[in-house]
């Protein structure tokens, strides 16, 4: 019997608390700093061109094969073109190692968690795309440092 009114006190106390519920849609919850989200692509704010040196490391340090790069050359010896920088986020496991090891820091997390859909096709992001979400992502590896 002890027990049972232990549990009753407890419902009872926080009967008069506020409740710390979150309307989902209507409401969000405020995501922290560092939270790892969906990796996004960062552009140069002046010209509009993506950071991204097609280096391949991110492409390279995924533990999941996540990432897929296609690059062409171009006339220039030191240069490529990115013909395809894919994301595949039904392997994708948010570890950050590709925004870690990016040389550029062309590559960052964004804050985006709401991955839910019903086509197949969803899961698979372009290079477009990840920049969109690049635009209002920070750079994640060096915010609150220094």
């Amino acid at each position: 019997m002890l027990p049972q009114l232990k549990g009753f006190l407890v419902t009872f106390r926080r009967m008069f608390k506020r409740p710390i519920t979150i309307q989902y849609p209507d409401e969000r919850r405020q995501m922290a700093e560092r939270f790892r989200g969906i990796p996004a692509l960062r552009s140069d704010p002046d010209t509009g061109r993506l950071l991204c040196v097609d280096c391949g490391l991110c492409e390279q340090i995924c533990p999941t094969g996540a990432i897929v790069i296609n690059v062409e050359p171009t006339e220039r010896d030191e240069e490529r073109n990115i013909v395809e920088w894919t994301l595949k986020l039904g392997r994708c496991m948010f570890c950050g190692l590709c925004a870690r090891v990016c040389p550029v820091d062309a590559v960052t997390m964004s804050a985006y968690y709401e991955l839910v859909s019903q086509n197949r096709d969803q899961f698979f992001r372009q290079k477009g795309e990840l920049a969109i979400l690049g635009q209002a992502a920070p750079d994640y590896f060096r915010q609150g440092m220094g």
